[in-house]
């Protein structure tokens, strides 16, 4: 039920806004609005208040904004040079139309991502040493080996686990070499260009080495009510001796339901009792279901406080960071380095990112509407007829000839416009099927 009603929440919420940057545009700019629907037809409610008639469709997957005198998709081309009328306007008033669901994504996703860093603050891994190198991946590759601390990427000095993935991210398909220290040595590991290409080619799947310092501590889980507090450091668990977050984590997971001893020092004093973790079923690569243990913890971080000013400057470069991978995602499947399978996601895998991040808390909900608002911003602005960024075209290639293009080739375009479109969808809707199968 949860994960029904964050997919409705998810898809509800970043259709309002891109719909409501067109109509709120259009009203400003003088033009008559139609209709404001949410979802396609067949209409499930309608309500005509004005001159708009506001709806509701029973296919959830989008909505539109139905003005005078504009050809969309539904190829209206009653166009009578009303005053009221799309067409009738100066061009630049019908871009800042266009332009205005695209606007308000971005608005969306800079206000959350905003909000998101002031209230949570900047939370930073101050770890560079190497805990944990993934079996048959990249890392193994590179020829990275359990405590190597990362000293600099590309000659980048990193300081913490942050600026590590940062670097990477920044750096994919590229050479990348990471200056690390090894045994007393520093020593030259490098990531080939080539291996991008490969299936979770894009993954450097290494995580730090941390120690079992206790960050989070989750209400009503085991830990909670043993007394486990934010800085605890467990040094001991059902008789072994503790130095790493992992080698805790593996001991709490082999043991669900079952009672270990545990022991944690807390300022000078170490304190001693039992636990009992909880038992959760995980599913694993291949989704089938094991019962883990789990005692309601989260490891340590550094959390830095940010500003208003400084959160406002971060939410716009979140959001710019995420529009450019989603331009280089996109570049990677068209120049054939990357398969549409590992880069694509479309409303079946938005569906199960949503009743993921309602699962794991509104944090990551908020999050994850403010990643789709803007990489909504960036597909809708693209020059594909039928999408806003093709409506942008016609409008500049007037504004160039200095005529209006002619109504039938304004429709023609939009009906192949509209077989593209189709078949995006279809195939999106293919490689989301596909995903979840295999």
């Amino acid at each position: 039920m949860l994960t029904f009603f964050s997919i409705i929440f998810v898809f509800g919420v970043l259709v309002i806004i891109h719909e409501l940057g067109h109509f709120l545009a259009a009203k400003w700019m003088g033009v008559r609005v139609e209709k404001f629907s949410i979802g396609f037809p067949p209409t499930i409610f309608t309500k005509k208040i004005g001159e708009t008639n506001f709806s509701i469709g029973a296919i959830p997957l989008g909505g539109f904004v139905k003005m005078s005198g504009f050809v969309d998709e539904s190829m209206d081309d009653n166009i009578t040079g009303a005053e009221y009328e799309f067409n009738s306007k100066p061009i630049w008033r019908r871009i800042v139309i266009i332009s205005g669901g695209v606007i308000m994504n971005l608005i969306l996703a800079v206000i959350i991502l905003a909000y998101l860093n002031f209230s949570q603050g900047e939370q930073i891994l101050p770890y560079t040493t190497v805990g944990v190198v993934g079996e048959n991946g990249i890392a193994q590759k590179i020829g990275f080996q359990i405590d190597d601390k990362i000293l600099s990427i590309n000659g980048v000095p990193v300081h913490s686990w942050n600026e590590v993935q940062e670097q990477f991210v920044n750096n994919l398909n590229s050479d990348i070499t990471f200056k690390i220290l090894r045994n007393g040595k520093e020593k030259i590991l490098t990531y080939k260009k080539e291996w991008f290409s490969d299936e979770k080619g894009e993954y450097l799947d290494i995580d730090p080495l941390i120690p079992a310092k206790v960050g989070m501590v989750q209400s009503d889980m085991p830990a909670s009510k043993l007394g486990l507090q934010k800085a605890d450091e467990i040094v001991s668990l059902d008789g072994h001796t503790i130095k790493r977050w992992q080698e805790m984590t593996e001991i709490i997971r082999s043991h669900p339901g079952q009672e270990i001893s545990i022991a944690w020092i807390r300022g000078q004093d170490t304190l001693k009792g039992l636990i009992v973790p909880d038992i959760v079923e995980e599913k694993t690569a291949k989704d089938s279901v094991v019962a883990i243990g789990k005692i309601g913890i989260g490891y340590y971080y550094d959390h830095k406080q940010v500003g208003a000013g400084r959160a406002f400057v971060a939410g716009i470069e979140n959001t710019y960071n995420l529009i450019l991978l989603n331009a280089k995602g996109l570049w990677w499947v068209i120049s054939g380095v990357k398969s549409a399978k590992e880069v694509v996601g479309g409303p079946i895998m938005i569906a199960k990112m949503a009743g993921e991040a309602a699962a794991a808390g509104w944090a990551q909900l908020l999050y994850l509407i403010a990643a789709l608002s803007a990489i909504l911003a960036f597909f809708n602005i693209l020059p594909i007829p039928a999408l806003d960024g093709g409506h942008l075209v016609f409008l500049i290639i007037e504004a160039i000839i200095g005529r209006p293009i002619p109504l039938k080739v304004k429709i023609k375009v939009q009906q192949i416009g509209m077989a593209i479109l189709l078949a995006l969808i279809i195939f999106i809707f293919y490689v989301d099927i596909k995903r979840l199968l295999l």
